[in-house]
């Protein structure tokens, strides 16, 4: 007992003596001034900015002559207006239209990671979905497997070790 709790006082202590370094360090940087920023780079350059979407404003207005063309079409008739355009369902990063993962984060990892909980969460913020929650249910079981396995192995270890002890 007396080996857990000078560990346990040991790694406190580290870590306590990392966090009083890194906000030392902090301060010291709040504190000095940095000369070396060019300050352009933030201006707004409303002439480059209408070149580099001159292509997508001649596809604009030609989309806007010709209602009912789609990507499809143009793309077909090998057309200069898509040329640095994609076809993309979901930019920017966001989940396309199809995606039923919560705050982008799948059921199954809701599940894995929260067990129980996220499990609850799926059921609840999902109007009750049977398919994400059976995928919330399918990661709380496994991660519920491994950490049986885990603590199995770990016990086998500990009562190998006693025994060899003795």
């Amino acid at each position: 007992m007396k080996k857990v709790l000078l560990k346990s006082l040991s790694f406190f202590m580290a870590f306590v003596m990392l966090a009083s370094q890194n906000q030392s360090l902090l301060a010291n940087s709040l504190v000095k001034s940095s000369p070396g920023i060019d300050e352009t780079a933030f201006n707004l350059d409303e002439n480059a900015m209408n070149a580099a979407l001159a292509d997508l404003n001649e596809l604009d207005a030609y989309l806007s002559q010709n209602e009912g063309v789609t990507y499809a079409d143009l793309n077909a008739a090998g057309s200069d207006l898509i040329k640095n355009v994609s076809d993309i369902s979901a930019p920017l990063g966001m989940p396309a239209e199809g995606d039923d993962s919560l705050m982008g984060i799948p059921a199954f990892w809701w599940g894995c990671i929260l067990g129980w909980v996220g499990l609850l969460l799926v059921y609840v913020l999902t109007d009750k979905d049977k398919e994400q929650t059976k995928k919330a249910l399918t990661g709380c079981l496994i991660a519920s497997g491994v950490y049986i396995v885990f603590y199995v192995v770990y016990a086998v270890w500990i009562v190998a070790e006693t025994t060899a002890l003795q």
